[in-house]
């Protein structure tokens, strides 16, 4: 019995020091904040990209590829980096909620600044 909540102690232990990581390990929230708004802006406008291969309105999912390898780029965060970032802010989504809780302001300016017509 003591022998098999050890092991068990154990395991737990060793999958949380895999899969947890502190939040000085991953990319800031303002920083998050800015790289998922211009991701986001990229999603809409690889949408209005028109060409022979890609119908309006579908994403060109090559263009949309070149935009966030810039935009990482820009951000100076590998792909691993952003990739382990999500992940942390996936299993802590009170954190993501309030990332995305401040990009509202930012894309209310840009519908304010370019209204439909």
């Amino acid at each position: 019995m003591r022998l098999r909540k050890s092991i068990i102690t154990i395991l737990c232990c060793i999958v949380a020091s895999c899969t947890s990581k502190s939040a000085g390990d991953v990319i800031s929230a303002d920083k998050m904040k800015d790289i998922l708004t211009d991701m986001h802006y990229a999603d809409t406008y690889s949408s209005m990209l028109n060409d022979t291969l890609h119908m309006s309105g579908s994403k060109n999912m090559d263009s949309l590829a070149m935009f966030y390898k810039s935009i990482l780029e820009h951000h100076k965060v590998s792909v691993e980096e952003f990739n382990e970032s999500i992940k942390w802010y996936k299993l802590n989504p009170e954190k993501l909620d309030s990332v995305y809780a401040a990009m509202i302001p930012q894309f209310s300016k840009m519908e304010a600044t370019y209204p439909n017509k």
